[in-house]
């Protein structure tokens, strides 16, 4: 296995690992330290693209534009922010960070030929991660509006 390989396989494996603990918050039995291995595959992974694609150059790394370089390091300082955080903002950091990685693993697969493969399993995890934030948006919402629209119970 090359190390392009390598790089990439990281990048699904952590990014069905965000999705999984969107999917336990929305569940409401996230816990931090499910972000761990997340956090630490996340990591070797941006390591490995510093390494292999950037050649630890800031002007390789924003050779396609300041706004993926952006996404790409707000997704990992909330990434391995969250294991760190207490319970509450640890959840809304998996929210945040699962947001931006979704941004940035949907254009990625769909700009780049040598992420293309993995297309179907981002575009898989992009559904499930949005219906569980989806859910763990409303879910509050509706029991608020349930409270106070003046219906009686």
């Amino acid at each position: 296995m090359d190390i392009e390989t390598i790089t990439f396989l990281a990048a699904i494996i952590g990014y069905a690992g965000l999705t999984a603990n969107m999917v336990l918050v929305a569940a409401n039995r996230h816990r931090r330290a499910y972000m761990l291995p997340v956090a630490l595959i996340v990591f070797a992974h941006v390591l490995l693209v510093w390494h292999y694609r950037y050649e630890w150059e800031i002007t390789q790394a924003t050779r396609n534009g300041y706004a993926g370089f952006i996404i790409f390091h707000t997704a990992l300082l909330g990434i391995l922010y969250a294991p760190l955080a207490r319970d509450r903002d640890a959840r809304r950091l998996v929210a945040f960070s699962f947001l931006v990685a979704a941004m940035g693993a949907s254009g990625a697969v769909l700009r780049y030929d040598e992420v293309a493969v993995y297309r179907l399993p981002v575009f898989a995890c992009d559904f499930v991660g949005l219906c569980a934030f989806t859910h763990w948006v409303y879910e509050p919402a509706k029991g608020y509006l349930k409270r106070f629209s003046g219906r009686s119970r």
